[in-house]
């Protein structure tokens, strides 16, 4: 499951899709700015990259994996019911990391294949935004070549201002090993959620599934809608090149390519 685990890892920085204080002023009845649209492309990677850290974790504990011991910078706890992380200050894939979470949990089946776990939050810091709030991540692996992360994330993110982000909604994570080293994405994400900051609700669709491949660190292809204030912008991530583009639809009609 070496592979599995890499992908796990890998695949919280390619699903970035985010908003920031920044964009979420100056809006227009016509249309949405380029640099709104990439602004889209940051806040959400908090919300991923916490992604990526539980993942790795509940990889790791259904695995049977080694690694299971304290860091320099990492305390760990595992249980029969529970994992327990406490961060000091870690630079991990360059983000810092500090405070404690904790997953809870249960296999769900006898087998262990499927089950679900909750995640708290104690005095925890993700690239300077504070969290408060819950995730789930409800597991299947019942099928070998093709597990998958339901991901329901209700929380709060705060930054050294006090400005609030809201986050709400729900992602699904799919791994196709079957595909792995031949055509066709090695893992997919579909789902819709709501980002809301300053009284400004910004919801995202994946319109068609986000795909990634082992040894790329962007989404490959796939489509995500954008709706705000009554206006809809689409970003599509092509056919399967491994660059940071994108073509953005904006709601008066005219595209153009991006990149962040």
């Amino acid at each position: 499951m070496k592979t599995f685990n890499y992908l796990v890892l890998s695949f919280g920085l390619m699903l970035v899709a985010a908003c920031s204080n920044d964009a979420m002023n100056n809006l227009n009845d016509e249309s949405l700015t380029p640099e709104q649209v990439k602004a889209q492309m940051q806040v959400n990677s908090v919300s991923d990259g916490l992604d990526e850290l539980v993942s790795e974790l509940l990889i790791n504990d259904k695995e049977g994996k080694t690694n299971k011991t304290n860091t320099e910078c990492a305390t760990l706890a595992f249980t029969e019911e529970s994992i327990t992380v406490t961060y000091n200050q870690c630079i991990i894939k360059g983000k810092t990391v500090s405070g404690t979470i904790v997953l809870t949990g249960n296999n769900g089946s006898t087998d262990g294949s499927i089950g679900s776990f909750e995640v708290t939050f104690t005095d925890f810091t993700y690239n300077d935004y504070l969290l408060n709030g819950t995730k789930s991540f409800a597991f299947d692996f019942s099928d070998s070549n093709g597990p998958t992360f339901t991901v329901v994330t209700d929380a709060t993110f705060e930054d050294d201002n006090g400005n609030k982000i809201i986050w709400k909604g729900d992602k699904v994570l799919s791994w196709h090993f079957d595909q792995i080293n031949a055509e066709g994405a090695d893992v997919s994400c579909t789902g819709d959620w709501d980002i809301t900051v300053d009284g400004i609700t910004y919801e995202f669709t994946v319109t068609e599934p986000l795909s990634a491949n082992l040894g790329c660190a962007f989404i490959t292809s796939g489509v995500m809608q954008l709706e705000v204030n009554g206006m809809t912008a689409s970003l599509d991530f092509g056919t399967g090149s491994c660059d940071q583009t994108g073509t953005v639809t904006y709601p008066n009609g005219e595209s153009e390519e991006i990149s962040w």
